[in-house]
């Protein structure tokens, strides 16, 4: 028998559930608890590290554990699409532990991650992508970015739509990713409201021809530069989607024979998160990367 997904509303709130489980678990420090919600053969890309198997997959959430022992995770956004989730949520907490060879110093994070579900028949998680801004961690811990206060974090509502207002959501991430990879400014500007907020990687922008501004830069840097999509999803008025950045990197160093050294560009990952209006224009978006992933291949 095949599996209805696609019209299952009980099976849709159980994924529902389920994902919004998984934070306030670790929150509460009951790391244990999520092992239940997750697929025993359970494959996880967290930040580029390959995790496999439930016991695997309780151990590696622990890890943050030792530097931040009173760490929360706040979801800000859940989208549930069928059985594929993307979340947007706030990494607060102090590090009072060593977090690798940086002891602890008593700063605040406040960082942001997305991720990604897809879970199975029983709403049970069978793969993970976590995408965090551990660049922007570092920079806090160590005070070049010094936090005061953290951030006030409410889930976010999601206003509902037809099936109709979805399928032109879908097809609106898929677009960005390719009107990027055209080097189509005019048709991904097309895609903002006027005074869109723009969060990239904690910076705060508005309007789309800041956001162009930046991409034009990553270009500048690495000219072949694309992005290959690997997560889409959508639920009302928002949409979320997840991006590989590839590109040849030309370094000053020469080869053995004079030539030009060149690397290709590797496990670099976006998240971005979308809010859309009546029409389907972008009005909120938030891209989430870690830029050392990036930056220390460009060496």
């Amino acid at each position: 028998m095949a599996f209805a997904q696609n019209t299952d509303k009980a099976y849709s709130e159980k994924v529902r559930l389920n994902a919004s489980t998984f934070h306030k678990n670790f929150s509460t420090g009951d790391f244990g608890k999520n092992g239940p919600l997750v697929n025993e053969k359970i494959y996880v890309n967290s930040n580029n590290a390959i995790v496999i198997g439930r016991e695997h997959f309780v151990a590696r959430i622990k890890r943050f554990h030792t530097p931040f022992p009173t760490l929360k995770l706040k979801d800000r956004i859940v989208i549930v699409d069928e059985n594929s989730v993307g979340l947007l949520y706030i990494m607060q907490g102090t590090q009072d532990g060593p977090y690798g060879p940086i002891a602890a110093t008593g700063n605040k994070i406040n960082v942001y991650a997305a991720e990604f579900f897809t879970m199975d028949e029983m709403a049970q998680m069978k793969e993970l992508l976590t995408i965090t801004q551990l660049d922007q961690l570092k920079r806090q811990i160590t005070g070049k970015d010094k936090l005061e206060r953290y951030e006030d974090v409410t889930l976010l509502p999601i206003a509902k739509k037809d099936a109709g207002y979805k399928k032109k959501i879908k097809n609106n991430l898929d677009a960005y990713v390719q009107n990027f990879n055209i080097r189509d400014w005019s048709s991904l500007k097309a895609m903002f409201a006027d005074k869109a907020a723009i969060n990239i990687n904690g910076k705060s922008y508005v309007g789309a021809d800041a956001l162009i501004d930046e991409l034009k830069k990553l270009i500048v840097t690495v000219p072949d530069v694309t992005y290959h999509l690997i997560r889409n999803v959508a639920e009302g008025d928002r949409g979320a989607l997840a991006y590989e950045v590839n590109g040849k990197v030309t370094h000053a160093d020469k080869t053995e024979d004079g030539k030009p050294m060149d690397s290709n560009i590797e496990d670099v990952k976006q998240g971005v998160h979308f809010q859309f209006d009546e029409k389907g224009k972008i009005i909120n978006a938030v891209v989430v990367y870690n830029s050392e992933d990036f930056n220390k291949q460009l060496k």
